[in-house]
C-alpha cells in the first residue's frame, strides 16, 4: 500500500531505565510535531572476494539512528510545563527545578534522561531507544516560535503497527511579539533570535547488546545564540566591534509573553560576542551577531536557562 508522508505521528516517553525501550501509546503522542523523519545509521562492512574485482556479502555494523522533527513553542501559562519541555528537554540535558530548566553535566540517570522516541507512519512504526538529543529554538518576529529537534539513539526493528491517535496539546504556540530582547543594558530590535543547544551526542558502544550500542550520551555542550539587531548608534556596544574586541560579557535575555501574565524567559547570564558582521535587511543596516553562552561566574551548569513563570 502506498504511504503518504503526511500520515505520521510522533511520540516520546522518558525511559525508566536508560536504553530499555518503553511502550508508546496514544498518551505519549502529546505533541504538535511536524516534519517527523526517522533514519537508520548502519554502516555495512564490505568484504573483498578473491581472484578478481568482486565482493562477498557485507556485514552490518552497529545499529544507530536519528529522529528529527519540529514542535511548536506552545504553553498554556500554568505551572505544568508543556510536554516538549518536560519530556524532551531532560533528554537534551536540561533538568527542571521548580519551573527553571538548567543544563546538567551528567550521564543519563536520576536527572538527565533518555527517551524512547518514535515515528508512527501509515501502518508502520520506526523508533529509537536510549535516545538523547540537541535542538535549535527559532523565534521569528511577529510569528510563532518553534523548535527543531534531532535525537540520536539505538535503532529498533521497525514494526507493522497501527498509527496511534495523538492527544494534541490545546495551548496555542507562543508568538514572538510583545517580547523583550536585551543584551547588557540594551534592548534590541531583532527580526529573529536562534538559540542552539550545541550538544555533542554520541552512541555508547556495547558488545553485550544485539545492536552494538547501549544508549546515547551527551559528551559536550556549547550553546550559542544568534540574532540580527538593527544598527543604531556607534555608542551601542552590541552594534559595534568594541564589545567584541574587548571580550566583554553581559546577560542576554529573551522574555516572551505567555497567556495572561505568565512569561517564558530564555536567559544566558554570561554571554560573549563571538562574531559580529554587517548585514542588510530590506535596505536597512543590521548586524548578524553570534554570542557564546559562558559559565555563570563560579556556578557550573547555568550557561543557558529556560524559566517558566506561570500566571
Amino acid at each position: 500500500m502506498t504511504m503518504l508522508k503526511r500520515k505520521r505521528v510522533f511520540a516520546a516517553k522518558i525511559e525508566a531505565t536508560p536504553g530499555t525501550a518503553e511502550s508508546l501509546t496514544n498518551t505519549e503522542g502529546a505533541f504538535n510535531a511536524y516534519n517527523v523523519m526517522a533514519q537508520a545509521t548502519i554502516a555495512m562492512e564490505e568484504r573483498e572476494g578473491q581472484g578478481g574485482f568482486n565482493y562477498l556479502s557485507a556485514v552490518p555494523g552497529a545499529y544507530g539512528g536519528t529522529l528529527s522533527f519540529r514542535t511548536d513553542l506552545g504553553w498554556d501559562g500554568t505551572s505544568t510545563e508543556p510536554t516538549w519541555a518536560s519530556v524532551l528537554l531532560p533528554a537534551c540535558g536540561w533538568v527542571d527545578t521548580s519551573g527553571t530548566f538548567d543544563p546538567v553535566t551528567e550521564a543519563p540517570g536520576s536527572n538527565v534522561k533518555t527517551v524512547t522516541i518514535a515515528c508512527f507512519m501509515d501502518g508502520a512504526q520506526k523508533f529509537l531507544a536510549g535516545a538523547a538529543g540537541t535542538f535549535q529554538m527559532v523565534l521569528p518576529a511577529g510569528r510563532m516560535g518553534y523548535i527543531d529537534w534531532t535525537f540520536t539513539g539505538v535503532w529498533q526493528d521497525p514494526t507493522s503497527t497501527a498509527m496511534i491517535a495523538p492527544t494534541y496539546p490545546t495551548a496555542a504556540p507562543l508568538r514572538f511579539a510583545s517580547a523583550t530582547v536585551s543584551y547588557t543594558s540594551d534592548n534590541l530590535k531583532v527580526e529573529q533570535v536562534t538559540i542552539d543547544a550545541g550538544n555533542n551526542v554520541i552512541l555508547r558502544e556495547d558488545a553485550s547488546t544485539a545492536a552494538g550500542y547501549s544508549t546515547a550520551l551527551i559528551t559536550n555542550r556549547n550553546p550559542r545564540i544568534s540574532a540580527n539587531p538593527e544598527f543604531t548608534t556607534l555608542s551601542n556596544p552590541t552594534t559595534t566591534f568594541a564589545d567584541w574586541i574587548a571580550a566583554g560579557t553581559g546577560e542576554f535575555s529573551v522574555l516572551l509573553d505567555g497567556p495572561s501574565t505568565s512569561t517564558l524567559e530564555i536567559e544566558a547570564p554570561v554571554a560573549q560576542i563571538m562574531n559580529a558582521q554587517e548585514g542588510d535587511r530590506n535596505g536597512m543596516v543590521i548586524h548578524d551577531i553570534e554570542w557564546a553562552c559562558l559559565k555563570n561566574s563560579t556556578t557550573t551548569d547555568q550557561e543557558l536557562r529556560f524559566i517558566f513563570t506561570p500566571t
